[in-house]
């Protein structure tokens, strides 16, 4: 056990650092091509925060543990919100403007409610897998070819030469591999070894470790005065992470669904997408204690898990 928890203390750390590198040369590769700042939140950040969990799934599903891989897709995306983003926003001042992110977080909210269908036979077949990831190239286009603006945002993100830019993405992916590794092989050992489900490790252990990286850049972001890489890393990561981590997933192999996941995780992940709605229509920055509602509804969540 004690080797299991070093797997996964050891992991988190390599997801962590992995997915910063990468996203600091996929910032600066953006800039270099003249994307704006919450369209590189929206995409560039967040997939390169997104990248622990579609490693993680990949691999879990590889060693036949898919309920693994869909419970930290899920859990990532309720902990985005009701952890990174209320976290953030408790310690930072974060203003989220609702006209600037509309379209992404109705997209957002959709992609909730297919994935919900999808699993409805207890199952993400291969052909759900190729329309969640066509969705996400639409989404990926769409962002590109009619990026929200916010014209508040700051344009300060260092531009990196285009060696280093190069170093970092390839240094971040190698230690995205084997943080996976390590991460995946820990947390299944502990499941097992505990007696817990791999849907609820997935869901509460593996979730937090693979969303270190959005928490860590939120906070960054909040407290630079980058609400709109803040806010559009959240969203984007949430977005990407079903149609990016659970689609290329499937396609690689098959995912079984437990159906317990349709009573509780999949409504409690659509009622956190429909609160950044309610909080992004309230008066800004985003008041603590709405951030603390947030934080004290993802703790009822990990408790009820258990």
């Amino acid at each position: 056990m004690i080797n299991s928890l070093f797997s996964i203390f050891l992991g988190s750390i390599l997801l962590y650092f992995g997915a910063e590198n990468i996203v600091k040369g996929g910032v600066s590769a953006a800039k270099r091509f003249g994307i704006s700042t919450l369209v590189i939140g929206l995409t560039v950040v967040a997939f390169g925060t997104s990248l622990p969990e579609l490693v993680v799934s990949i691999i879990a599903a590889i060693e036949n543990s898919s309920t693994l891989a869909i419970g930290n897709a899920v859990g990532s995306n309720i902990a985005n919100i009701g952890l990174a983003l209320a976290l953030s926003s408790l310690i930072f001042p974060i203003s989220i403007k609702y006209s600037p992110i509309k379209r992404d977080l109705w997209i957002y909210l959709c992609s909730c409610i297919i994935l919900f269908v999808f699993v409805l036979d207890g199952r993400l077949s291969f052909f759900e897998g190729i329309f969640l990831f066509i969705g996400l190239i639409f989404y990926i286009l769409i962002c590109i070819y009619s990026p929200s603006q916010d014209e508040s945002e700051k344009e300060s993100h260092k531009e990196l030469s285009l060696i280093k830019t190069i170093l970092y993405i390839l240094g971040g992916t190698i230690a995205l591999a084997l943080g996976a590794n390590l991460f995946v092989d820990g947390a299944i050992f502990l499941a097992r070894y505990l007696g817990i489900s791999e849907i609820v490790i997935g869901m509460s252990v593996v979730a937090l470790g693979t969303s270190l990286p959005e928490l860590a850049t939120s906070a960054m972001a909040a407290f630079k005065k980058e609400s709109a890489i803040s806010v559009g890393n959240i969203v984007g990561s949430n977005i990407f992470n079903i149609l990016s981590v659970l689609g290329i997933t499937s396609l690689i192999v098959p995912l079984d669904s437990p159906q317990e996941i349709l009573y509780f995780e999949l409504p409690v992940m659509f009622l956190f997408g429909i609160s950044i709605i309610i909080v992004a229509k309230l008066p800004q920055p985003i008041h603590r204690i709405y951030s603390s509602i947030l934080l004290i509804g993802y703790l009822l969540f990990i408790y009820l898990l258990f």
